[in-house]
């Protein structure tokens, strides 16, 4: 249930966004020998691990991480001596030089005379200060918020030679100044991953990793099972997951696993009872006329969900394809998805299509890239017909919209424009309207992740124009900051019906170690 607090004063936020700005200030004194990142070099890259070949909006990696990345359990190592987006990619394998400074000697603490036998000590601290208007787009009263949350993250990952890992990542998250509490963004110290990599060679370079604990899990592009992380708490399972790698051929993931429940009291999160994940997912770099493709099945089992269709046991099975590219200035992204099994004892049948591509002018003054996202989620065409026809992702990132996270991907159509540009090598900045529509007019608009939607009305499919704007700057490998605004307009037709007109502005600045 959500609690409301008393509506906290403007300048007490203008004080908590002056911190938010200022912290880094604090952090860069602890960074001994930390430079600013030089141009073309790994430093600069802020996407990194499995989500590698899609980088978040507004970031692109460097030329030197366009190509296929060393495949690993569950995605792509990043860039040597570099912290990562997600963690348990990064490579702390060479020992760092003598003049290193203090964190990066922590990354590297050799245990003994042989080179693959290392403990690594690291962590994170995020700053984020966020502010909604109408966060629910006039889906509840009084939904103004404007907290500030505070990340922090402690990691110690043991090497064991080439065949044994044991990880573990200890958080701590909280949420001030809210006027509507966020689950997510609230958890005191806790076990947040802690896992073992038992690894076996099998033949022309192949291995197979079984990986069982608690761990992140986004599957390819990330879109559908990511990892969100516009908030403190990223979506994490517990289980078991088994990875074969043929480098440079083929990696076929299998895993098992149910999602942690957070709880706000310190070592009290545990595995989701009353929901399971269970499925393999297959890619194949350029393997196609130079693309790569993945395929997968999974299937989500969810004891509960809420829908216009209905509420009541919700057991889906994801049948999914990708065909992706990134060369000679183009990238391309183009994903399908089909559901069925049941939902409130109603046959599934729903679908999606996610496009994302552009050219990027390399040589040419500020490197603009011109890109465009398209993505359709289906709704239902009869609430009443004994077919469920939403879509519903298993875990989805919401800022594939925009950072704002509005939308639910239920029900929606959208097309995204998009103008990025590098004033210098470590900043970009991205522009771009987002066009949206709901799918199907007889059924609703969702709102947020909580399967809440506005009534269906039957006078236009049109909803709004998200105006966003990005700005990322990779201060130095260990430091970043990110800017984020969006002004939602809402259609006519969309606001004659109960909806809303809103507004986010989010800064962060995040140190990585």
């Amino acid at each position: 249930m959500l609690k409301t607090h008393p509506r906290i004063a403007n300048r007490r936020h203008t004080t908590l966004l002056k911190a938010c700005v200022c912290l880094p200030a604090l952090m860069w004194a602890t960074l001994a020998g930390a430079q600013s990142v030089a141009p073309d070099t790994p430093q600069q890259s802020t996407a990194g691990g499995p989500l590698a070949g899609q980088s978040p909006p507004g970031v692109r990696p460097p030329k030197s991480q366009k190509k296929p990345a060393e495949a690993l359990p569950g995605g792509q190592a990043g860039p040597a001596n570099t912290p990562q987006s997600i963690r348990w990619t990064e490579d702390w394998s060479k020992p760092p030089a003598d003049d290193a400074s203090f964190l990066d000697q922590m990354r590297h603490i050799a245990l003994g005379t042989n080179p693959d036998f290392y403990l690594s000590l690291g962590g994170e601290e995020r700053i984020y200060y966020t502010n909604w208007h109408h966060s629910t787009l006039g889906l509840r009263a009084n939904d103004d918020n404007a907290p500030t949350q505070s990340r922090l993250r402690l990691i110690a990952d043991l090497h064991l030679g080439p065949y044994v890992r044991t990880y573990l990542e200890l958080g701590d998250n909280r949420e001030f100044e809210w006027t509507t509490k966020t689950p997510p963004n609230r958890d005191q110290m806790d076990i947040y991953q802690a896992f073992v990599d038992l690894t076996a060679p099998l033949g022309d370079d192949g291995k197979i990793t079984v990986r069982p604990g608690r761990f992140e899990m986004p599957l390819g592009n990330g879109k559908l099972m990511g990892v969100r992380e516009g908030l403190n708490m990223r979506f994490t399972y517990q289980g078991v997951r088994a990875t074969y790698i043929l480098p440079g051929e083929v990696s076929v993931d299998t895993f098992a696993v149910r999602p942690i429940n957070i709880h706000e009291s310190s070592f009290d999160d545990g595995p989701n009872s009353g929901t399971t994940y269970k499925g393999i997912y297959v890619s194949a770099p350029n393997r196609l006329f130079g693309f790569g493709t993945d395929g997968y099945v999974y299937e989500v089992d969810r004891a509960a969900g809420t829908l216009r269709e209905g509420a009541g046991h919700d057991n889906r099975t994801n049948y999914g394809a990708r065909l992706w590219r990134r060369a000679d200035g183009w990238d391309f992204d183009l994903e399908g998805d089909y559901q069925g099994g049941t939902f409130a004892n109603k046959a599934i049948d729903a679908y999606a299509v996610l496009f994302e591509g552009g050219y990027t002018f390399a040589d040419t003054i500020l490197a603009p890239r011109l890109g465009a996202k398209a993505n359709l989620f289906s709704g239902d065409g009869d609430l009443k017909d004994g077919t469920a026809g939403t879509f519903v992702a298993a875990s989805p990132r919401l800022p594939l919209i925009s950072e704002a996270a509005f939308f639910n991907l239920s029900d929606l159509m959208d097309f995204y424009p998009s103008l990025t540009v590098k004033p210098r090598e470590d900043v970009t900045i991205m522009i771009g309207p987002d066009f949206l529509w709901r799918q199907s007019m007889a059924d609703g608009v969702y709102i947020g992740s909580s399967g809440a939607s506005i009534a269906p009305y039957s006078s236009g499919r049109f909803i709004g124009t998200d105006l966003n704007l990005e700005a990322s700057w990779q201060a130095t490998k260990n430091i970043q900051f990110r800017i984020f605004e969006t002004y939602f307009t809402a259609d006519s037709e969309f606001a004659a019906h109960g909806g809303k007109s809103g507004n986010y502005f989010g800064v962060f600045t995040d140190l990585r170690f």
